[in-house]
């Protein structure tokens, strides 16, 4: 069972979550054989059409990039529902139930759902085991993607917003003929399975690239967008790329002016191509997202040329209605309490800006836990500039964890200001009581690292953050 499921669910659904779970699950491992057998895409090809190829009845605007592209994702499928569409979206991983992988017009699919779903797939994944060697047998995330396309094309949605899980070529979501591509970001991570340059990480995501199919970047490493473009142009796909064709611009001190009412907005300006600048407004923080969000308004615009209706009123409310969870998520405003699951220098660097932007004048505590595949030193580097205390710890219910010995052992090889504090817990629940613990009112609390802990850390804050919250903030209400 996922550890981050109810105790009170349903026999059938806690079943469902062992058959699951049981299965390899790559999302909890460092032994990732990208390029073995089992990232081919054959057997997930064989998979699909034993289903019925669903995801051939669907139009699929198919998102890959480092970082952004669930933040891009959750814009633009708000923006398309508010425009009066149908939509799914799939994404992962998850933060606390399975459910949250799997969105539908505003909402996550039920429990209910998920039961029916494996259910559907147990007896071809019978089949398929039968003629399958042990380490050759369906992933988790391979039958996971499949429950996605199948429940989309059962309800019929009009548009599927899918994310990649890991690269993009050889990803399990890459069986589909998308009607939009979009590429978020490259940067590095994951090197040791997707290349050391961002050329060559590059050209694991424009995998997603098909003949005619027209593409979105938000590129902007040159080197990356010089192999973005050389693909698109081989398969005779329109690119559109940003600070070429668009630009999304923060306006200056647009954030000030809403702090000051007591609701955080972010303003910033969006131009596509010739056409008139439009002033935009989303409700979460951070520059980087200005660019994931000026991403699904460009999707938007390249999906008017393509036909399709949505209105101004629909891509403005959807902007500013979409939340983001561990996506520099606030969860109290008094104190300050922060959850991100910045798991790479260009996230890292993302929160430390907003950090210095919104909160200069604080006193800044960090709780860190992360995966033992990320890249900890070029990811704490970045970070402990900003803090005045650290905590190290690990999550408690995945081998990827990464001990707080370890992490102790990655400041031996960077900079930083020798003088910070910083403690170890081997248990997160230890570290979250401590860091809040030494707190002062004003003082900023932010625990990121990775997915894992920002999940640990929001059922925490359920627990106890009611006897510690004075004011919640819009966000989470």
């Amino acid at each position: 069972m996922d550890a981050s499921q109810s105790d009170s669910d349903s026999p059938q659904y806690q079943e469902a979550l062992d058959w699951l779970f049981q299965r390899i699950n790559y999302e909890r491992t460092t032994d990732i054989p990208y390029r073995s057998r089992n990232f081919k895409l054959d057997r997930m090809h064989d998979f699909m059409h034993q289903l019925g190829d669903p995801q051939s009845r669907l139009k699929v605007i198919h998102v890959a990039g480092t970082k952004g592209k669930g933040s891009t994702s959750a814009f633009l499928s708000n923006i398309l529902w508010q425009a009066g569409y149908h939509v799914g979206r799939f994404t992962s991983p998850h933060l606390e139930r399975l459910e949250e992988r799997y969105w539908l017009d505003g909402g996550n699919c039920t429990a209910e759902d998920i039961v029916e779903l494996v259910d559907a797939m147990r007896p071809v994944v019978a089949r398929m085991d039968e003629n399958a060697s042990a380490e050759d047998r369906l992933t988790f995330f391979e039958i996971t993607t499949a429950m996605g396309f199948l429940l989309f094309a059962k309800r019929g949605v009009d548009f599927a917003v899918i994310e990649v899980g890991l690269g993009g070529r050889l990803d399990s979501t890459n069986v589909c003929q998308p009607h939009l591509c979009i590429i978020t970001s490259i940067s590095r991570d994951h090197t040791a399975l997707l290349g050391d340059t961002l050329a060559e990480i590059a050209g694991e995501k424009t995998g997603i690239i098909k003949p005619d199919v027209p593409v979105i970047s938000g590129v902007m490493a040159r080197e990356a967008q010089e192999v973005i473009a050389t693909v698109a142009s081989q398969n005779h796909s329109a690119l559109d790329q940003l600070g070429d064709q668009f630009t999304s611009v923060p306006l200056p001190n647009s954030w000030k002016e809403a702090e000051s009412a007591g609701l955080f907005e972010q303003a910033f300006e969006f131009q596509w191509q010739a056409n008139s600048k439009q002033q935009l407004v989303i409700r979460v923080k951070g520059d980087h997202q200005v660019a994931n969000a000026g991403l699904a308004v460009a999707a938007v615009e390249k999906l008017r040329e393509l036909g399709h209706d949505i209105s101004s009123e629909a891509l403005q409310s959807g902007l500013k209605t979409t939340q983001l969870p561990a996506r520099i998520e606030c969860l109290s405003e008094r104190p300050i309490v922060i959850v991100d699951a910045a798991h790479n220098d260009a996230s890292a660097a993302a929160l430390v800006d907003v950090l210095q932007k919104h909160f200069p004048d604080r006193r800044c505590h960090l709780v860190f836990a992360s995966s033992g595949d990320k890249d900890h030193a070029a990811v704490l580097s970045q970070l402990l500039g900003v803090f005045q205390q650290a905590w190290f710890t690990k999550y408690g219910f995945s081998s990827r964890a990464t001990s707080p010995q370890q992490l102790l052992k990655v400041l031996d090889s960077i900079e930083y200001d020798r003088t910070l504090p910083i403690h170890t817990a081997e248990e997160a629940k230890v570290a979250f009581h401590e860091a809040l613990a030494a707190m002062e009112k004003e003082d900023v609390l932010v625990v990121t690292g990775s997915f894992f802990i920002a999940a640990e850390f929001k059922r925490f804050w359920r627990e106890v953050g009611a006897n510690t919250q004075t004011a919640t903030s819009p966000a989470t209400r």
